[in-house]
């Protein structure tokens, strides 16, 4: 989620973050233009353009169970659709995964929550931004090589892993688990490349396919 109000900045040599009013570490993404799209990749994914985005600030961790049931026990979320995982029939309740990703969450929950938190979804501009950085076309947010000591892809771990676990798979930004682990929502409704964020696609009253990102622990790459 995306802060709508900007609380007090903790800053680094490098990075930048801050703490929203629920204690949650979120990461500054500077304005600027950066290399959306892979030519390389499936046509949902081409043609390659450059893209500018405002500042904003980013959720340095996946969504938690622990996060999540904060929103479901102050009455603004709903439970998750399923309690269990994978490999695991007590997930969601259950204390001992309590830095692990939500699950089961469809878009309007995810919505809510990001209300609940005083934010927004990013787009899904924002979200590539996010990840990839404006440096170059990296494939991964961590670069170009890939195993599973970068992120939980198939055949790592065979569930969900803490939200944490990943220190060499950050983004260029400081941003974990944006490759592997679970699907991340955006705002923005499924449209061909090149991204407009005027064209429609983040009409949030719109019916439609919305966008997930980073694929999930049983996806390879």
């Amino acid at each position: 989620p995306i802060p709508i109000d900007t609380p007090i900045l903790i800053e680094t040599p490098i990075l930048v973050e801050i703490k929203d009013d629920k204690n949650v570490p979120m990461r500054l993404i500077p304005a600027g233009e950066f290399t959306m799209g892979n030519e390389n990749g499936d046509a949902e994914s081409r043609p390659v353009s450059l893209i500018y985005v405002d500042t904003f600030y980013i959720d340095k961790y996946e969504v938690t169970n622990e996060m999540y049931g904060a929103c479901v026990s102050a009455g603004e979320c709903r439970m998750p659709k399923k309690s269990g995982s994978a490999t695991r029939a007590s997930y969601y309740n259950n204390p001992a995964f309590s830095n692990y990703p939500v699950i089961y969450v469809d878009w309007n929950m995810a919505k809510t929550y990001c209300e609940w938190r005083g934010a927004r979804l990013p787009t899904e501009a924002e979200w590539e931004k996010a990840a990839r950085g404006s440096a170059d076309q990296r494939a991964y947010p961590w670069g170009d090589k890939f195993d599973c000591s970068f992120a939980n892809h198939s055949g790592c771990v065979g569930d969900t892993a803490p939200v944490n676990q990943y220190n060499e798979g950050q983004s260029p930004y400081g941003v974990y688990g944006m490759s592997g682990n679970v699907w991340e929502w955006t705002s923005s409704l499924f449209s061909f490349y090149p991204y407009s964020s005027t064209d429609g696609r983040e009409d949030l009253s719109a019916s439609g396919n919305r966008i997930a990102r980073g694929g999930s622990w049983n996806i390879f790459g």
